[in-house]
């Protein structure tokens, strides 16, 4: 019988400069079955962190060198995402605001209670091993889209330069720092779903049968399909299936009238890509070429004009285009 795989120890990282404190604390920590470092002051857990990172660091206060609040902006300055449960004595009011503008997660009131302790530490360990599946489940699927690449050495590097085009394009369209980070990843993954097209179909050295065509216009419905676990798959799920969307419905997979202004950036992005690289079937277009298609597009009410001249936009901006 297969066993189940099991996961490797989690981490604590304890600081306090009271050798009993520690004592005490780790003794609580005993049933959650974790391994426990200790160090003594913020400085001996900067020197611990260059070797490698704990899952939740649960830190006092009030410690010589360097205090808890500086030692959480300093981990949080590494790692924003690493949980910090700061130990205090103090009710006051101020301490948590200080405590929270630092970064730190949780609070627990000295004298701790310990049951108390273990379920906050046990519940910031199981946040933190649910953030680390979920990245690499995004590092998974950044590698299924280089092996779709793989594939047809025509498209190497077509999803790297989709994402740079798009988020040229969406930087003339005002889009938000937050924006630009998921319009990133979705136009890393936006042809995600060809992973399970064969490759003679991805190469299109030859004319597609209609059964084939139709395969591949299935693309981003798998490509839907496979994103769905990721945590960001709301925001990322538009560009995955809507990319080969149209303004006058005759796109696809779902014919829509109204696609969003950053998914056609992606749009567009990708058809300039395609148009710009070596293809078996055509040569390749001059950029200049390739924009007087997208302006055709916009012209018949396909893609919105705006996103051609802020594609237009920053490929010059980014001397990717030569001005004329």
């Amino acid at each position: 019988m297969k066993r189940a795989a099991t996961r490797p120890p989690r981490r604590v990282l304890l600081v306090d400069d009271e050798p009993i404190q520690r004592l005490l604390l780790m003794r609580a920590l005993e049933p959650l079955g974790v391994e426990v470092q200790e160090a003594r002051n913020g400085q001996e857990v900067l020197d611990l962190l260059r070797d490698s990172l704990p899952h939740v660091v649960l830190t006092d206060l009030h410690m010589p060198i360097m205090d808890g609040l500086e030692l959480t902006q300093r981990i949080k300055a590494i790692d924003p995402l690493l949980p910090v449960i700061l130990l205090t004595a103090d009710g006051d009011r101020e301490v948590r605001l200080k405590g929270i503008e630092a970064g730190a997660d949780d609070f627990l009131n000295r004298p701790v209670d310990l049951t108390e302790l273990r379920l906050r530490v046990k519940g910031h360990l199981e946040r933190r091993w649910l953030q680390e599946k979920l990245e690499d489940l995004e590092r998974t699927l950044l590698a299924l889209v280089r092996a779709v690449e793989v594939k047809d050495a025509y498209t190497a590097g077509h999803g790297e330069r989709v994402a740079q085009y798009t988020c040229w394009t969406a930087e003339e369209l005002g889009a938000t720092a937050e924006e630009l980070e998921e319009l990133h990843m979705g136009a890393l993954l936006h042809d995600i779903g060809k992973i399970g097209i064969p490759d003679h179909i991805l190469r299109g050295d030859y004319p597609l049968t209609e059964n084939e065509w139709r395969l591949i216009k299935q693309h981003p419905v798998k490509g839907d399909e496979i994103i769905q676990p990721l945590r960001a798959y709301p925001h990322l799920r538009p560009y995955i299936r809507w990319h080969h969307e149209k303004l006058d419905g005759s796109g696809y997979p779902d014919g829509l009238t109204e696609v969003p202004l950053l998914v056609q950036a992606l749009s567009a992005a990708d058809i300039y890509d395609a148009l710009t690289g070596v293809r078996t079937y055509r040569k390749s277009l001059r950029p200049e070429e390739a924009l007087e298609v997208l302006e055709e597009e916009a012209r018949k009410g396909r893609l919105h004009r705006e996103v051609v001249r802020a594609l237009k936009s920053g490929l010059l901006r980014n001397r990717a285009l030569r001005a004329v």
